[in-house]
């Protein structure tokens, strides 16, 4: 991964951050499972709509007030209270300040910001909360297919942990998913483990702020068709038009995956993907009614998934 910036240039982009905002109304959530593309999403909007982008800043290893928010953690939306929650509102009105929280910002302190977007992937299991107790967040989630997240994550060697520890809470598998055969996936096989996080991670989004609460985007769909990042531009009250520079990647694109925004072969992942894993990746989908928009060539059915997404929501 090139371009992440140094640790020096980390703090320099911190202090030089100008976010004239103290308000949630100017504050826009990203959100989505890991090795989704939403990095490039939050490079592409923060560009076109001079937005604060404030880097996945729930991460409790880095910022102890957010110890309670271990990545898995599940919170209805309906809690009381949310662990964290002091911090949660810091970051959502621009008070929060943090090297690896403002890797993205510019490096110019006389460029006042037009609002903020927070991109977290470790958050789709209690974003719910968030999007009921701040009704005037503006929520974007975003989608990639799950066999080319699977090969990114096995790319980096991700650890399929975190999915056992989902399972390990109850109010989640037998509350919220209780209507799905969860526990019957296998937890020990890293295929079955992988894709059921990101189906976990999907379907609690869905179910607690899915449907018009948020907008949905296709990160495969966006790829091929940058109309497909328009409702979500407008729904920050960007123009679509300023959306610019499509093509160039993230600085979280891996060697691997770079071409996705090159004009490379765009599905070079599918290649990668052998028949067993296809196998036990499509009986997760299947068992949690994701098979549909995900097709075998690496094609997504942005109807389907549209269709299934707004099923999901309460």
């Amino acid at each position: 991964m090139k371009g992440i910036p140094s640790s020096v240039e980390r703090i320099g982009r911190s202090l030089a951050v100008w976010d004239p905002y103290a308000d949630v109304a100017h504050a826009h959530l990203l959100t989505g499972s890991g090795r989704s593309g939403t990095t490039w999403l939050l490079e592409a909007y923060a560009r076109a709509g001079r937005l604060r982008p404030i880097f996945e800043p729930f991460r409790p290893d880095l910022d102890a007030r957010f110890e309670g928010l271990r990545p898995g953690r599940y919170v209805p939306v309906d809690a009381p209270h949310l662990p964290g929650e002091r911090g949660v509102h810091e970051v959502l009105t621009g008070k929060y300040r943090y090297p690896w929280t403002d890797q993205e910002a510019t490096l110019n302190p006389f460029v006042p910001m037009r609002g903020r977007l927070v991109k977290e992937i470790r958050g789709t299991t209690w974003a719910g909360w968030i999007a009921r107790r701040y009704p005037e967040l503006t929520v974007l989630h975003v989608m990639r297919h799950p066999l080319a997240s699977l090969s990114s994550q096995s790319v980096l060697g991700w650890s399929p942990e975190r999915f056992a520890y989902m399972l390990s809470q109850d109010a989640l598998v037998d509350g919220l998913l209780g209507d799905l055969p969860v526990r019957d996936l296998d937890t020990a096989d890293q295929v079955s483990a992988l894709v059921g996080r990101w189906a976990v991670e999907n379907v609690v989004a869905a179910r607690t702020y899915g449907g018009a609460r948020s907008t949905l985007i296709s990160y495969d769909v966006a790829v091929e068709d940058p109309s497909e990042l328009h409702a979500g531009a407008v729904a920050m009250g960007i123009d679509p038009g300023a959306l610019a520079d499509l093509s160039r990647p993230s600085r979280m694109t891996h060697s691997k995956g770079a071409n996705a925004h090159a004009g490379g072969n765009r599905r070079a992942w599918v290649d990668r993907i052998d028949a067993d894993t296809r196998t036990k990746a499509t009986a997760v989908l299947e068992a949690f009614g994701l098979r549909d928009p995900f097709g075998d060539d690496g094609a997504v059915d942005a109807a389907a998934l549209r269709a299934w997404w707004d099923s999901q929501a309460a």
